[in-house]
């Protein structure tokens, strides 16, 4: 692998569900304005640093691939085309899609609705079928699994397993060529994905944080450890 290949890597920008306190997951929501400002904003500061990419990867949630493509527009498209892929989705949250998070810790309790977001190994009760017929539909032409594949609710341990063949079979290969890869997904995509990365043990999962709009810089060494990280911010002093 040439030098250090490196891996740019944030949540999406805020979206309208975000703005609003709601459980979003695979719920196909838009950016609200604040969050469009920020992705136009992280563009304006990767062109200031003169960031390239080889390679884009994203889900096929809006609110990461409108990010996504306004970070784009400011810095310059990638050398190949963009990878949208349903396996960066963020979590499924099963019955608990669309609620706001406060009348959920009131209908099922603060204690279970932690256990729910923040663990490793637990799911929310899954979303009944015909909200998930509604929720596949939004995806349209998007590839996606047979539906009856697809989960209708998530442990942050089933997004690992997921999240995971993208990594593998996408993402790693660029970065042993030494390529440039900018990743755009969804905080529970990212903590699976940090856990896997860092070696997160289960408990200690749960403090894990990702931040909206607040790209990391990663640079691995030929083993594919990672070697050195840096917020964009601290790049742009």
């Amino acid at each position: 692998m040439a030098d250090c290949a490196t891996l740019v890597v944030l949540r999406h920008a805020q979206s309208e569900w975000n703005r609003t306190n709601r459980f979003t997951g695979w719920m196909d929501v838009p950016l609200s304005e604040q969050g469009i400002a920020q992705a136009t904003r992280i563009g304006e500061q990767m062109r200031a640093l003169s960031l390239r990419f080889d390679l884009a990867v994203t889900s096929v949630l809006r609110r990461a691939g409108r990010s996504l493509d306004l970070i784009v527009g400011g810095c310059g498209a990638p050398t190949r085309p963009v990878v949208r892929s349903w396996r960066l989705n963020d979590r499924h949250y099963g019955a608990l899609t669309g609620m706001d998070k406060d009348a959920a810790a009131d209908l099922f309790g603060a204690a279970q609705v932690r256990s729910w977001r923040r663990g490793f190994v637990e799911a929310p009760p899954p979303l009944d079928a015909e909200r998930q017929r509604v929720l596949v539909g939004q995806f349209g032409d998007a590839p996606l699994p047979h539906p009856d594949a697809l989960p209708r609710t998530e442990s942050l341990r089933d997004t690992l397993d997921r999240v995971l063949p993208l990594w593998e079979d996408t993402v790693t290969p660029a970065l042993r060529n030494g390529e440039s890869v900018l990743m755009v997904a969804h905080g529970n995509a990212l903590r699976a994905l940090f856990k896997h990365l860092d070696g997160i043990d289960d408990t200690r999962i749960a403090s894990l944080e990702v931040a909206h709009a607040e790209p990391l810089m990663l640079r691995f060494d030929d083993s594919l450890r990672i070697v050195s990280r840096a917020g964009l911010g601290s790049l742009t002093r």
